[in-house]
């Protein structure tokens, strides 16, 4: 049975890789080291498994804020790194429901709505602003109107931001995002016949209601304490060998 954990070990490590690839595709722009930005994706990752609800994402929006030291960039980087990863989720989990379960889960309508809903409002903040932002200022001379036209600026300035951090490479972030998704469907198979658990088409739904929705999952708290320890252990490596290669580089400069 131990190579069905070191196949959940395997698969862990390969999900891990490809979400870590589609936050850095997110940022690629502001160029954060290579080294930083794979502790940033370990402590933040490490804090949101031990943190129930995704609470952790809070964290993440502080860290890559103080990173990149623009808060705009944390909390959307944050947010598009979200809806890429329900939109992958979601093209998973749709053809397991309708070729095998035979009907939508109420986890994947949820996500369906969401898509739709998030798709419709970013696809229509442009045309709006051009409209709005003509109307006031033809019509309107109120100060009430110049603190409208300052709020439709910063959501203007906010979506063209959000724009900059997907524009050209939206599908490689899909991509990486189905490829941990499917990593994580194996990983938790793996680990299911590890641990004897059952583990199936419906139970992955359950999973992700777990996650999302505070359902029940029988193999939730074992991923999760599982990835919890070994993102614990590559975290403590990884904060090591950081720290002391910036000894060692202090060191030669004196």
């Amino acid at each position: 049975m131990w190579w069905f954990l070191l196949m959940a070990f395997a698969g862990f490590i390969v999900v891990h890789l490809a979400k870590m690839m589609r936050l850095y595709l997110v940022l690629m722009e502001h160029k954060i080291k290579l080294s930083r930005f794979i502790l940033l994706y370990l402590k933040t990752t490490f804090v949101n498994l031990v943190v129930p609800f995704k609470l952790g994402e809070v964290y993440r929006v502080f860290c890559i804020s103080r990173e990149t030291k623009l808060w705009p960039v944390g909390i959307l980087s944050v947010v598009v790194d979200r809806f890429f990863d329900i939109v992958a989720l979601f093209l998973v989990l749709l053809p397991f429901d309708l070729f095998i379960g035979k009907k939508l889960s109420f986890i994947t309508a949820i996500f369906f709505v969401l898509i739709v809903f998030a798709v419709a409002v970013f696809a229509s903040i442009a045309p709006t602003y051009r409209y709005l932002n003509r109307y006031i200022i033809m019509h309107k001379t109120s100060k009430r109107a110049i603190w409208f036209l300052k709020v439709l600026d910063i959501i203007k300035n906010w979506y063209d931001f959000t724009n900059h951090l997907i524009k050209g490479r939206f599908p490689l972030i899909i991509l990486a995002s189905s490829i941990g998704w499917i990593a994580e469907v194996g990983t938790l198979k793996a680990l299911s016949l590890y641990k004897g658990i059952r583990f199936g088409v419906g139970d992955f739904s359950a999973y992700m209601e777990a996650i999302f929705l505070a359902g029940k999952s029988p193999i939730l708290k074992t991923y999760t304490v599982t990835g919890a320890v070994t993102i614990a252990v590559f975290l403590v490596i990884g904060l090591v060998s950081y720290y002391l290669s910036v000894f060692l580089k202090a060191r030669r400069r004196e």
